[in-house]
């Protein structure tokens, strides 16, 4: 009994220590949120105050409890922790014009047709509390507490071809999975990535008049699809292709060389490639390297600079160059010449080529510093 009565005063003082500590922060509705929230749990029952607390993660708890977890701290079923939500919900809905909370409610709708009648819990987040400097934590989850009270609202879950979404009318979250699928059909049938205009020009497809799709709601379809991805090189594909979505350091290594447009060190590559996918798993300069030296897509054009084949660099070493070059040109070349055309396909000091020029077995020195093949 009295561990169940110091489970109750805890939790009350640290509702309590959160209501001195909330920011005062303004969000585009003109309401302070934070505020307003914690004013109208505040009016609830001591145990229903508690359980909405521990629902919606409003107590720094770590995470937001289950009906069950909340149950074994009370010793009743989940059954009736569920019905003692659902009753508090409703009484916080009841309460809701006296804090004008349908002010709060018409933002939300009209950000989300701004949207294109769609919008993640992250979006709306955004709109409510804006880049405001604060608890990201906290003010999702009173955006998620909000989105609760408002019957008219909707969510669809997350599948394979979208995240989580919020939406008032059905028709625009079937346009919007109508567009995303046609797009994807697109990019399967042409199997190559393309640019947003293209992507627009898909889109406007499905307007009935055919005019260009709205901008802001390509962009708001394009960020909360799962399909259509956009690489670091800014191009648009199917997220199964490597090119867009890779998965390994080898194709991470591939795109961080594409976007750099040179040659560059493995261990700039390793790095560029743990700040262009700094969520996922760090790379280190030993695999990096190992990878490099396994696919025939790069080129190892100096000491430890490799370059994309693509680019017209061919693997071999200094003495291969040298050799390419004097059959390309006729069997015999200026030195000047080959320095030149070896600098331009190795980074390579001067003085490694000429000691490379001084293999007997190969080449042999003719008139005016020229060279020709043996």
């Amino acid at each position: 009994m009295n561990s169940r009565i110091n489970f109750c005063q805890n939790n009350l003082l640290k509702f309590e220590e959160m209501k001195e500590n909330k920011e005062k922060l303004k969000n585009k509705p003109g309401v302070d949120l934070k505020r307003l929230v914690f004013d109208m749990i505040e009016k609830l029952p001591e145990r229903s105050r508690d359980i909405i607390m521990k629902r919606f993660n409003l107590g720094g708890y770590g995470e937001a409890k289950t009906l069950e977890k909340i149950g074994e701290e009370y010793k009743i079923t989940r059954e009736r922790v569920r019905q003692i939500e659902s009753e508090a919900i409703s009484r916080l809905k009841d309460a809701g014009e006296k804090y004008n909370i349908n002010q709060i409610f018409e933002s939300i709708r009209s950000n989300i047709e701004n949207y294109g009648g769609i919008a993640s819990e992250k979006k709306i987040t955004s709109f409510l509390f804006g880049s405001e400097k604060g608890d990201h934590k906290i003010n999702k989850q009173i955006t998620l507490f909000i989105l609760s009270l408002d019957d008219r609202i909707k969510e669809t879950g997350e599948t394979r071809i979208h995240k989580k979404i919020y939406f008032y009318e059905e028709k625009n979250i079937e346009k919007f999975k109508n567009v995303i699928k046609g797009v994807e059909k697109y990019l399967e049938e042409k199997e190559k990535s393309v640019d947003f205009n293209k992507i627009l020009k898909v889109a406007s497809e499905y307007r009935k008049d055919k005019k260009t799709f709205p901008l802001s709601h390509l962009e708001s379809y394009l960020d909360e699809n799962k399909i259509i991805l956009k690489n670091v090189l800014g191009e648009w594909g199917h997220t199964k292709w490597a090119y867009i979505n890779p998965k390994n350091v080898r194709d991470k290594a591939y795109l961080t060389l594409k976007k750099s447009e040179k040659p560059i060190h493995f261990v700039e590559i390793t790095d560029k490639i743990n700040i262009l996918w700094r969520n996922g798993r760090k790379a280190n300069n030993q695999t990096v390297h190992n990878e490099l030296i396994k696919d025939d897509r790069f080129v190892l054009v100096g000491r430890g600079i490799y370059a994309l084949k693509e680019w017209g660099y061919n693997p071999g070493t200094v003495l291969d160059i040298i050799v390419e070059i004097l059959k390309e040109n006729g069997g015999e070349v200026k030195q000047d010449d080959i320095m030149r055309e070896v600098l331009r396909k190795r980074q390579v000091r001067k003085n490694t080529i000429i000691l490379n020029l001084q293999n007997r077995e190969y080449f042999e020195k003719a008139e005016g510093k020229t060279y020709k093949l043996k």
